[in-house]
């Protein structure tokens, strides 16, 4: 089948929405960005390399993967640097499928994992999930010849719900080992819990798990479009042989050098978030709604009433020039995900979900 057919049968992705018409000053909650942005330092970065653009980058992100192994105590030629982590899916997919094959991708989890299968001529196979929790014995059961690769975000993306480490190191344990197991740790900064395992530590054990992350969410860099994976160095010379020449632009290159390395910019975010999570959701616990314990940089919301429900809801928000993600492509048409802003925004967001229900008949 041409590329071109297999097209037809793909849904393009849809981004959250940014733009509300005939409203300038809005509220954007629904793409999960840092509420404060980079750092001075990286701000002062980026303006002294843009007086170079007009000069090809480093071809091997070589500064970068440097302070990425400083950073997280890593070795640096297990590191492959991207235009965002979303090129790694897609050229782990490209690398490793091929038609007949099959991927298996919980359902509810993040959309680019089919689209990326889809292209490549992949069955995608969708396992059952338990109150929207991965459910690693429907994955398991679901794994036959033909499977190559198996997606886990961890966090979830929209949920924001994780799988364990007891949980993940079983999982792990029993998947053949000519499996691609593709961890996706985007939102791993964001946890705190004893029990949680972005992936990283399975390395050296395993010859077939990759571990994605990103620049788009902690280090607020979502617009340079800049990620990372961990796995072992011959996977890493595949993707090496298989990227563009210059796939990372400099800007991003060096502004997330910088980045990676501010600890005290991470912390003081992470401490946001924390605080903010628990509050925002304290609050909606309120009201009659379903708030699920995501622990990410954003809430996973069940509308009771169901799409009705959930759509008057999200008019109403747009009305107070607050932007939110309804959840309906990922097939959860009654959910909504919520991204924490800053103090201002979450107080004006809580406000407009009390006057809502409060007012709703």
């Amino acid at each position: 089948m041409s590329t071109v057919k297999t097209l037809k049968n793909i849904s393009a992705y849809q981004a959250g929405e940014s733009k509300i018409a005939g409203k300038n000053d809005v509220i954007k909650l629904s793409s999960n960005e840092s509420p404060f942005g980079p750092s001075q330092k990286v701000l002062d970065k980026i303006k002294k390399v843009s007086a170079t653009a007009n000069r090809y980058p480093e071809s091997g992100s070589v500064q970068l993967k440097d302070s990425i192994s400083k950073r997280y105590k890593l070795n640096k030629k297990n590191i492959f640097c991207a235009n965002g982590s979303d090129e790694i899916l897609g050229l782990i997919c490209q690398l490793y499928l091929t038609k007949g094959d099959e991927v298996i991708i919980p359902h509810n989890s993040f959309l680019m994992y089919e689209i990326y299968s889809k292209i490549n001529n992949a069955k995608v196979i969708k396992s059952k999930t338990i109150d929207y929790n991965v459910d690693v014995k429907s994955i398991l059961s679901s794994i036959s010849k033909k499977t190559k690769i198996i997606f886990i975000a961890n966090p979830n993306n929209p949920t924001g719900l994780y799988l364990d480490k007891l949980s993940l190191d079983q999982f792990i344990k029993k998947i053949p080992k000519k499996i691609i197991i593709v961890l996706d740790a985007a939102y791993a900064e964001y946890l705190s819990e004893n029990d949680y395992e972005s992936g990283m530590s399975y390395i050296k054990k395993y010859d077939n798990i990759i571990v994605t992350r990103t620049f788009s969410k902690i280090y607020g860099l979502a617009s340079l479009r800049l990620g990372w994976c961990y796995t072992n160095q011959g996977i890493i010379s595949l993707l090496d042989k298989i990227r563009g020449p210059f796939n990372v632009n400099r800007i991003a290159q060096e502004a997330g050098a910088v980045a990676v390395l501010e600890k005290n910019v991470e912390k003081k975010l992470i401490s946001h978030n924390k605080i903010w999570l628990k509050k925002v959701k304290d609050e909606l616990n309120k009201l009659p709604l379903v708030v699920y314990d995501s622990q990410a940089n954003f809430i996973f919301i069940k509308c009771k009433k169901g799409i009705k429900e959930k759509d008057r809801l999200n008019k109403y928000l747009l009305s107070k020039s607050i932007i939110i993600r309804t959840l309906d492509n990922y097939n959860m048409p009654e959910c909504i995900r919520v991204t924490i802003g800053t103090e201002k925004e979450n107080k004006i967001l809580i406000g407009a979900f009390k006057s809502f229900f409060k007012n709703d008949k």
